[in-house]
């Protein structure tokens, strides 16, 4: 545009080099979130694993609280394995809805008047691929890496079912506590599973870049025109 303003033009240059290090830098929290969830996951297969190898030293010395001590271990994991989930839904949600809208607006207004530019347009297309309800509640239920730590808790309730009947074991009123308490808190991890997801699906829903852009133009044209008449008049 040869007739913008040139402290115009370089507020918006400056402002355009501002996005490029502001998306950087939410690209490697992207990256960095996604290694934490993969290292929780793989923390919740040792956790699993080191649960696997004491059964038999639960059965032998009758410490059966262990059992139901231990699934606190994947709730703390699962519950940071769900902030992830839900911190990557915050920044996809900014980036398609805020972010790489403006960056083309910007570009666009630096650019021509009768044609738009889509820059960072990968970001939004993946964005674009919604799910539909029944999508979002079978990639709830299936089971996948949030459902280890879950799983993990059930599997260690049902050991000490099993262990206990099998050696007439009659719960104390902790070991009842604790149950109840692993159970409450087994409901709440599906629940907000299934909630995180279809909140991830929600929020990144993106804004087309154009779209406000379009609807800026012609409000210019609008008053630009309105002031034509005035003039004349």
């Amino acid at each position: 545009m040869s007739g913008m303003d040139p402290n115009h033009r370089e507020v918006l240059l400056t402002e355009l080099e501002l996005h490029k290090t502001e998306f950087s830098t939410l690209r490697d929290e992207i990256l960095h979130t996604m290694d934490a969830e993969k290292q929780a996951l793989n923390l919740s297969l040792v956790a699993a694993g080191a649960g696997i190898s004491v059964l038999s030293f639960i059965d032998q010395q009758n410490v059966y609280i262990v059992l139901l001590l231990f699934p606190f271990v994947f709730h703390v994991i699962l519950w940071e394995m769900l902030n992830a989930i839900k911190s990557l839904s915050r920044i996809s949600g900014y980036m398609t809805s805020t972010l790489i809208p403006r960056v083309n607006e910007i570009l666009d207004e630096l650019g021509s008047d009768r044609r738009e530019v889509l820059a960072l347009g990968w970001e939004v297309h993946t964005a674009k691929v919604s799910m539909k309800p029944f999508q979002i509640m079978m990639t709830s239920l299936i089971p996948t890496r949030h459902w280890m730590p879950i799983l993990a808790v059930a599997g260690l309730l049902a050991a000490y079912s099993i262990i206990s009947n099998t050696n007439n074991h009659i719960p104390s009123s902790t070991e009842l506590f604790l149950i109840l308490l692993n159970l409450v808190l087994l409901i709440w991890a599906a629940v907000q599973n299934l909630v995180t997801v279809r909140s991830y699906s929600q929020n990144t829903q993106p804004v087309l870049p154009g779209d406000d852009l379009k609807k800026a133009k012609a409000n210019s044209k609008t008053k630009q025109q309105s002031t034509n008449a005035k003039s004349k008049r």
